[in-house]
């Protein structure tokens, strides 16, 4: 269930992006050309943060790294055609909580990313005792948020920067209930996503993003 979840969330997320992109009638061979570097950006970077976490001793799929994937992806494009960056910011930036969603889902069934000790209501049961439902409370946080990101969207209020800096302050603040915090104040993947924020930050005051309409 875990792998089909992941696989999910890809085939859904790309398909969006690409719908997004036709929306703002970018041609397709450039939409192609996108998704090809975005997915392989998304790939790359999630198994080289695995990796690098893991003291260069294990292999998986890293989602904050998946993330930065992404962004690059919207960034490089923006450089190959300036005259579509809003559209390639917007569309895979808005896709990331929902791709992330999905993913916890997953993980909610394999049980990986376990919560903190926990016993309380809606805790569970495992083998290392009773913990938080942190795959579950990640799944249903992000996906609203998707669903607000993408209600925004379509009003044209849309700011894609601003909105990847919030879902990296989500995942900062729900990375606390990770098991990940047992032994440490601060986690890798909040790190992470600290430097992430700040480059986002470095990109919007240099305002070359493309993003020139009124957000909320």
């Amino acid at each position: 269930m875990y792998r089909i979840m992941i696989l999910t969330s890809f085939i859904i997320g790309i398909t969006m992006s690409a719908y997004l992109l036709r929306r703002k009638k970018i041609p397709s061979r450039i939409i192609v050309m996108s998704l090809a570097l975005e997915l392989l950006l998304c790939v790359y970077l999630s198994i080289i943060a695995t990796y690098l976490l893991s003291g260069m001793g294990g292999y998986g799929l890293n989602s904050t790294g998946g993330a930065v994937g992404m962004l690059l992806g919207a960034f490089i494009f923006s450089f190959i055609t300036p005259q579509n960056k809003e559209a390639f910011w917007d569309a895979y930036t808005l896709v990331l909580p929902l791709m992330y969603g999905l993913g916890k889902v997953g993980c909610a069934f394999a049980g990986c990313c376990g919560g903190i000790s926990y016993n309380g209501i809606c805790h569970i049961h495992t083998q290392e005792g009773d913990v938080f439902p942190v795959q579950i409370l990640e799944a249903s946080v992000f996906l609203l948020i998707f669903a607000m990101s993408a209600f925004v969207y379509f009003r044209n209020r849309f700011d894609p920067l601003k909105a990847a800096i919030i879902y990296s302050l989500v995942k900062i603040m729900l990375d606390f209930l990770r098991a990940s915090h047992a032994d440490k104040i601060v986690s890798e993947n909040q790190i992470m996503c600290a430097v992430v924020i700040v480059l986002l930050l470095v990109v919007r005051f240099r305002g070359n993003y493309g993003i020139n309409k009124e957000t909320v």
